[in-house]
């Protein structure tokens, strides 16, 4: 089974819209995929620093039990952090939640490495 984490704006879970501030996102939704399938869902408020909490969204995700992460972009920092704690992490995501899962099942987000993470100073 496959916990994917996905930055969103708004409480609407899977219908929600994708936060593009990686850094700032007030919330997440982790999503349990099993045979291409959601399983479930859950969403989260994402205590981060940006957003007044007492975590970085890399540290939050990290301790939320999701192996990977999808997003519109995030800072190199946080593309190491997450690799780091063993997170697989894809940029390109946008739309609502559903339509960026969709877009990872069918292969059309990138992993994130240092050439594709934003360099304007975003975790």
């Amino acid at each position: 089974m496959v916990v994917v984490c996905v930055p969103c704006l708004d409480q609407g879970g899977l219908k929600g819209d994708i936060s593009q501030h990686f850094g700032k996102t007030p919330y997440f939704v982790l999503i349990k995929w099993e045979d291409d399938q959601i399983k479930n869902y859950e969403i989260m408020d994402s205590k981060a620093k940006h957003v007044g909490g007492n975590m970085t969204p890399g540290e939050f995700i990290a301790g939320s039990g999701a192996n990977t992460l999808l997003c519109g972009n995030l800072g190199p920092k946080a593309v190491q952090m997450l690799q780091r704690a063993g997170i697989e992490v894809y940029v390109g995501a946008s739309g609502t939640v559903i339509e960026a899962l969709q877009s990872w099942a069918e292969g059309k987000l990138k992993l994130a490495n240092a050439d594709n993470a934003c360099s304007d100073g975003h975790d």
